[in-house]
């Protein structure tokens, strides 16, 4: 990873910026290197005193990487806090629980029975709504893609999609009649992002 620094200067209504230096930080080594070697310094005292001093907010980040590479976690609070993880992901939730034991740290799980019409409504209505916050993400993405907007990120977009359209999929079970509602807003965001990207793919008229 690479971090500019730059002087800011001002003659009057008018702004100017000078590039000094630029501080690398490998992160497979965690070591810090610049052409100023106090900066490099100073700057390496910081980065170990925050590796040694983790806080509850970096740890939360952490965990919240996790789920989203091995599992899923759908709020039932709005606020957060609470969360609903489908009993595939229970040895995956297990491992997260023993890590943060080991920084005393806790999770409390309580489990869902199936077939009780209490239980089955709310974990419809988390993963529902949980699914549903993608796709309306999707869409204002896609809403903001303009000129300037490179092509890998268009393709990324269409991953993302086809991403959130495989989970739909996958907890068809859960989802019952939301299921087709979440169907059909994931069809207008694909047909969204396909009207966009012909869009920017004609030609400008000149005059």
């Amino acid at each position: 990873m690479r971090f500019q620094f730059t002087a800011e200067s001002r003659d009057g209504d008018h702004f100017a910026y000078t590039l000094e230096t630029l501080l690398t930080l490998d992160k497979r080594t965690g070591t810090v290197t610049c052409d100023l070697p106090g900066l490099a310094t100073l700057a390496q005292e910081e980065l170990d005193r925050a590796i040694d001093a983790r806080s509850g907010a970096d740890v939360t980040r952490v965990i919240q990487k996790l789920f989203d590479r091995h599992a899923d976690l759908f709020p039932v609070r709005t606020q957060g806090g609470v969360y609903f993880t489908p009993i595939r992901h229970a040895a995956f939730v297990g491992q997260v629980q023993a890590m943060l034991g080991r920084l005393n740290g806790q999770i409390l799980r309580f489990p869902v029975p199936a077939g009780t019409p209490e239980g089955d409504r709310s974990v419809r209505d988390a993963v529902a709504s949980g699914l549903a916050a993608l796709v309306d993400e999707h869409r204002r993405a896609v809403a903001q893609f303009g000129g300037d907007t490179r092509g890998d990120t268009l393709i990324r977009a269409a991953e993302r999609i086809r991403a959130t359209q495989f989970k739909v999929q996958s907890y068809a079970e859960y989802l019952l009649d939301e299921k087709s509602k979440l169907d059909g807003e994931l069809a207008a965001a694909r047909d969204e992002l396909r009207l966009k990207v012909a869009r920017l793919a004609e030609p400008v008229a000149t005059a």
